[in-house]
């Protein structure tokens, strides 16, 4: 009798620590929630972050920063304003003015240029940009969404001088249930 009772007494502490080893463990974890680095641009859906959209735009800026365009200019430091930007996108919360913003202090920042006011009746240059985004399913569930960001650059006289673009691609693929 005693040897059965033993035996069951240790049947049960393997059963409560294999137990208790399975709760400390899910505790400590959270489901799968993972902190990641700010610099990352992991997605779990086809969606942008508002960094995304801040990053994109300004590596499309600095696309314009370093054109031939831009690099004749020389010493001089033309008078320029940022137009407003244009979202024709399929998400109508992209917050515009943040990427006006970010566009701005980047073109600023470079000392390249001095920006004016959209007010303003004397200035050399005016930029327009505009945000789109496409998307094609496929089979099984499959997305691919495209982001496209333009610049455009004009003359006071409404002559196009310039135009820079990116695409930035996100694919989700099919959903997996275990």
């Amino acid at each position: 009798m005693r040897g059965i009772k033993q035996t069951i007494i240790s049947v049960v502490l393997l059963v409560l620590c294999m137990f208790l080893f399975a709760c400390a463990k899910t505790i400590g974890r959270q489901g799968d929630v993972s902190i990641l680095s700010p610099d990352s641009r992991e997605h779990i859906q086809t969606e942008l972050t508002m960094a995304d959209y801040l990053a994109f735009s300004e590596k499309v800026t600095n696309k314009m920063l370093v054109s031939p365009l831009v690099n004749g200019w020389g010493n001089k430091k033309p008078k320029l304003i940022v137009g407003d930007l244009v979202n024709n996108t399929d998400n109508e919360n992209i917050r515009m003015s943040d990427l006006h913003d970010r566009i701005q202090e980047t073109i600023f920042n470079s000392g390249l240029v001095r920006i004016v006011d959209k007010s303003a009746t004397s200035f050399d240059y005016i930029i327009k940009t505009e945000l789109t985004s496409t998307r094609q399913y496929g089979k099984d569930g499959q997305e691919l969404a495209y982001f496209t960001m333009q610049i455009k650059m004009f003359k006071l006289d409404g002559e196009l001088v310039g135009q820079w673009s990116d695409d930035l691609p996100l694919g989700k693929a099919k959903r997996r249930l275990f």
